[in-house]
């Protein structure tokens, strides 16, 4: 059996530590908005305290999200055209095609 990392969370603060084998896994929960943004591409850009942006500047993807995770925006930083998703439609979500990028 693999070791597995604690992980508190209080309001909008996570507190990550170590295992007993000395690992600290920093990758963020499976069932997560955080851990999708990161299967598509994304990357953390900024926080203002009540919500976090996440970028694909090659893709030209800007998405927001606040504290609950419980949905997420998605934009083209081009058109400004976007749409919200809960976290079971971004699971869904196999590609972001933008006018900056489109496979």
């Amino acid at each position: 059996m693999a070791d597995e990392t604690t992980e508190t969370t209080t309001d909008t603060t996570t507190t990550v530590t170590p295992t007993s084998s000395g690992v600290l896994d920093l990758r963020p929960p499976q069932e997560s908005v955080r851990a999708e943004l990161c299967r598509l591409g994304l990357e953390f850009s900024s926080t203002d305290g009540t919500s976090e942006s996440w970028r694909d500047y090659q893709r030209g993807v800007l998405a927001t999200f606040d504290d609950s995770g419980a949905s997420v925006t998605l934009m083209d930083v081009k058109t400004n055209l976007g749409r919200t998703l809960t976290l079971d439609e971004l699971k869904a979500v196999t590609r972001i095609d933008t006018m900056t990028a489109a496979d």
